[in-house]
């Protein structure tokens, strides 16, 4: 069902002065109901995903714990050479 906005206009045109403000007022509604549809949905995403963070940097977490439990406390590190561009990209005898 397509209803174009002169349509609109001109079945407004008919209403009394009384019934044009309760449109007006249920087109507010609408728009305040909408926006705070838009808001709670953007809420949700954003405790969606803190929570995938805090799931991400608890695996992390029990990885490190299970790499530190496998080889223990004494592993070399490594250079900020080693792990920059340079270094990764050197040839290796």
């Amino acid at each position: 069902m397509e209803i174009s906005i002169e349509e609109i206009v001109h079945k407004l045109h008919s209403l009394p002065e009384a019934k044009i403000q309760s449109v007006l007022d249920f087109v507010d509604f609408l728009t305040l109901h909408k926006e705070r549809s838009r808001v709670k949905e953007a809420e949700s995403k954003d405790e969606i995903s803190a929570r995938e963070d805090e799931e991400l940097e608890a695996i992390a977490d029990n990885l490190a714990d299970q790499f530190e439990a496998c080889v223990g406390t004494n592993v070399p590190v490594l250079s900020d050479y080693a792990v920059s561009r340079a270094g990764i990209y050197e040839e290796h005898p």
